[in-house]
């Protein structure tokens, strides 16, 4: 038995995580000046039936985006869109269901020659539910690359 069960909680671990959504990154810009203001996207299309928490949302983890450091850019502020309302329980809960873009604004470093190339990764982190169960939270890792112009 003890073996049976060994070898259900190792095939358990070995499957591939559950996707939930899907994440696509882009910028409004592939090329920028050093000390320039550029749009970084973050596309987010849940799967059907997925909803993720949007900010406002209480007791649950709304989405976000989390910028890793570097001394290439600063980030400024986060943008998200308008949500949707799920009812659950008698309470109103901020939701994405339908497909979304996060934008996050951020200025090159005026040190930034021409000729480099910026690459820029961060998270997505998020809690997938349905109507039904909320998933263990999630993260998405993002990337983009901006060649530095004259």
């Amino acid at each position: 038995m003890t073996a049976c069960l060994l070898a259900v909680v190792l095939a358990l671990v070995q499957l591939p995580s559950v996707k939930h959504l899907v994440v696509v990154s882009s910028t409004n810009t592939n090329t920028a000046t050093a000390g320039s203001r550029i749009s970084l996207y973050v596309d987010v299309t849940p799967n059907p039936g997925i909803h993720v928490y949007a900010p406002g949302a209480k007791g649950y983890l709304p989405i976000g985006l989390k910028m890793d450091a570097t001394r290439d850019v600063t980030a400024g502020a986060l943008s998200y869109p308008r949500s949707q309302t799920l009812i659950f329980e008698g309470q109103k809960i901020p939701v994405y269901d339908k497909p979304f873009r996060l934008a996050q604004q951020v200025t090159l470093n005026r040190s930034l020659k021409a000729g480099e190339t910026v690459t820029l990764t961060g998270a997505v982190n998020y809690q997938a539910c349905t109507d039904q169960v909320c998933f263990i939270p999630a993260t998405a890792p993002v990337r983009w690359t901006v060649s530095v112009s004259r």
